[in-house]
């Protein structure tokens, strides 16, 4: 004759072995073990999918994503004509470009700076970017981009976390307009304890074991 059974209660089990570990833990080496998890950073491109208006109007500020880019200095504009593809952003006014700078930041944590493409119509211009964390800068790109048609530049510090990227560009001589396009940039992602998930685990096996009893 086979006794009776009562149902394991799998939620009490859960809470009993996650305080115990906790507890243990605690009165050996004063405070939690945990496993610190990075989830995988992701590369996002500001594509400018979402720009609204008429081809040719100025640009001042745009979000998207977690991402915010604003126009700092010059006179930026919008193109719905040209991009890659299009829309884009450009550097004008058209036929009489100034030099222009943007600001980038992002409002979920720090992040990294992939690169961009560009288009530097009718003559090469310059650009420099530069990356910074607070009040200090960490690193500064110079160079020049060349023409025609759009190509992407590649930052050389793209493992470099920073809170704000500025982005210059130098109209070149017969330069009629620089575009911008796809800047890339990534969240850093924010790490978390292991902790609690490795103690669910541990609690989640004994459960089934004592169910399988």
């Amino acid at each position: 004759m086979r006794l009776a059974t009562r149902p394991v209660d799998c939620v009490g089990v859960l809470l009993t072995v996650l305080l115990g570990f906790a507890s243990n833990g605690q009165r050996a080496s004063g405070q939690v073990p945990s496993i610190v998890i990075v989830p995988p950073p992701v590369t996002n491109s500001i594509s400018f999918s979402g720009l609204t208006g008429l081809n040719g109007d100025l640009f001042s500020s745009y979000t998207e994503g977690a991402f915010t880019i604003v126009n700092t200095a010059g006179l930026w504009y919008k193109g719905f004509s040209y991009g890659s593809p299009s829309p884009s952003i450009f550097d004008g006014p058209s036929q009489n470009p100034g030099v222009g700078v943007l600001r980038i930041t992002d409002s979920a944590d720090l992040f990294t700076f992939v690169g961009f493409d560009y288009s530097s119509n009718n003559g090469n211009s310059g650009y420099e970017v530069e990356g910074f964390l607070g009040a200090n800068k960490v690193f500064d790109e110079t160079g020049t981009l060349f023409t025609p048609n759009f190509s992407t530049y590649f930052s050389l510090s793209p493992t470099n976390q920073i809170d704000a990227l500025l982005i210059h560009v130098f109209p070149g001589f017969g330069n009629t307009s620089i575009n911008l396009d796809n800047i890339r940039v990534t969240t850093v992602p924010e790490p978390f304890s292991g902790a609690l998930c490795g103690m669910a685990l541990a609690a989640a096996f004994f459960c089934r074991k004592l169910q399988r009893r």
